[in-house]
């Protein structure tokens, strides 16, 4: 009875196991012109930004080497391990945004909740301007450019 119920879980717990590990389900890899300048990571040229309903992942490749991978998701994850948003925000960037921020910014979609948001044919603005922020981002269908002049920040994506 007791070997009945132990391989009845270990069945179960394999089954459900080996869903958490499943690989990412991305659309076709997108190549872009990627910039990130921050004030401890410095990265621009060519790379892959590759979407799915969940995340978001970044390859920039160097001489056809890749040179820094980031996925966004749940965590925001590189080579060195995986960071919750704000953890990495804080320690990449030199400030917190908004939950979603970085994704959205990829995902070429409206920040802050769409504050200030303007659109005007394929092309939208949104300039952020407070005690914390001094925030230009402009995204249309194929390139995102957020500036944040207070925190030395430049991230722009450039799709081919």
């Amino acid at each position: 009875m007791v070997l009945k119920i132990f391989s009845t879980l270990l069945g179960i717990a394999t089954v459900f196991g080996s869903f958490g590990c499943a690989p990412k389900r991305y659309e076709t890899p997108i190549p872009a012109m990627i910039i990130i300048k921050t004030p401890t990571l410095r990265y621009a040229d060519q790379g892959f930004v590759y979407r799915s309903e969940k995340s978001v992942k970044v390859q920039i490749y160097s001489s056809g080497t890749p040179i820094f991978s980031m996925r966004i998701g749940k965590n925001i994850c590189t080579k060195v391990g995986c960071l919750n948003e704000q953890t990495f925000e804080k320690r990449y960037m030199g400030t917190i945004y908004p939950p979603g921020t970085l994704a959205a910014i990829f995902l070429k979609r409206p920040i802050f909740g769409g504050k200030h948001l303007q659109c005007q044919d394929d092309r939208c603005r949104q300039r952020i301007q407070n005690d914390t922020f001094d925030i230009i981002y402009a995204f249309d269908s194929r390139s995102a450019s957020f500036k944040d002049r207070r925190h030395h920040i430049l991230l722009k994506i450039r799709e081919f």
